[in-house]
């Protein structure tokens, strides 16, 4: 997938300006303040209806606007470019065209233009909490597995079903109709787990390989966490129906791959407590890169890669390891 142009109006300070990208490597140089990373921002709005640095849509507006426009032709490998468009204004609406007919869901968006970004707020993924990495793992096997985004869509309405249920503080309703939803919940839930164990045997063999010829010096590895005990229970449906009580009792329901993680290790040890603010980075990358060679190997798919400040925190040699990965596949 090749972003082909790129038309932005009131994005922060970009109040108007068309761009047509290289079809390889694009650099984006200019003082402080003149918005390289809200050109990177704007393409992150067009490929997935959301910004990498806010979820407030008044923030990204420019000062004085009541809403933003981006609009792009992408090239999927077609004999014509598909004309993309997304708006939205200080409220929070959104409008999404494709090839001028209307969308309701921004994961049309993202099957068009698959894209990563590394920025600042990328350290979440070493720091923040498993969501951050859940969502790491989700991108992934959205593009490579197209049944996993109705499986997981399926999995979250099961849950949230459950969790009003639990929440309703009614004990003798809940011992009813609970058997029914964690038979929902065990059902999809089983299937998101079985890709996400999939996936992940094929991200750490791209891992192992990134680690080996694009990232210098760094022992990163990673594991996956389903959400509940699978050493204590045979299948999640075993373990649901271990603490029907405790849910009850808690009014959370607190098992499943909504509670998974991705845990990330650094000789061996997590990552958020021994790396410095370099090595973070570098596990960053290592992970991400490692990511579009899985996609790569996969589904023959390179995405739009949106790199703000690659050389900071990282030294020559990695920065010369990391820049040939980039000539190497076709993003």
């Amino acid at each position: 997938m090749l972003l082909r142009s790129l038309e932005v109006s009131h994005v922060r300070n970009l109040q108007s300006f068309r761009l047509t990208p290289h079809p390889s490597t694009n650099f984006i140089i200019g003082s402080n303040g003149s918005g390289k990373t809200s050109l990177l921002e704007a393409i992150h709005i067009l490929s997935s209806g959301r910004s990498f640095r806010t979820p407030m849509a008044k923030k990204i507006v420019s000062h004085g606007s009541q809403e933003l426009v981006v609009f792009g032709e992408i090239d999927i490998g077609t004999e014509h470019l598909v004309r993309a468009g997304i708006r939205k204004d200080v409220e929070g609406s959104t409008l999404i065209r494709i090839d001028g007919v209307r969308h309701e869901r921004m994961s049309d968006l993202a099957l068009l233009l698959p894209t990563l970004a590394l920025d600042a707020s990328a350290f979440e993924l070493v720091d923040g909490g498993p969501a951050e990495r859940r969502q790491l793992l989700d991108w992934g096997l959205f593009h490579v597995e197209h049944l996993f985004h109705v499986e997981w869509k399926a999995y979250q309405v099961a849950v949230k079903q459950k969790s009003n249920l639990l929440r309703a503080g009614n004990p003798g309703e809940a011992f009813k109709q609970i058997p029914y939803w964690n038979s929902q919940q065990a059902h999809w839930g089983n299937l998101v787990h079985q890709a996400r164990t999939r996936y992940m045997e094929t991200l750490q063999h791209a891992l192992s390989d990134t680690l080996q010829q694009y990232v210098a010096d760094a022992d990163i590895s990673i594991e996956y966490r389903a959400g509940w005990s699978t050493q204590q229970h045979a299948s999640l449906q075993d373990c649901l129906e271990a603490h029907v009580a405790s849910e009850i009792e808690k009014q959370v329901c607190g098992y499943g791959p909504h509670r998974a993680d991705l845990q990330i290790y650094w000789n061996g040890v997590p990552a958020r407590d021994i790396c410095s603010r370099g090595q973070k980075k570098l596990v960053l990358y290592a992970v991400r890169l490692a990511q579009v060679m899985t996609l790569y190997r996969l589904r023959n798919i390179a995405p739009v890669l949106l790199l703000d400040d690659i050389p900071a925190e990282l030294d020559s040699r990695n920065l010369e390891k990391i820049t040939r990965f980039l000539s190497d596949y076709p993003c």
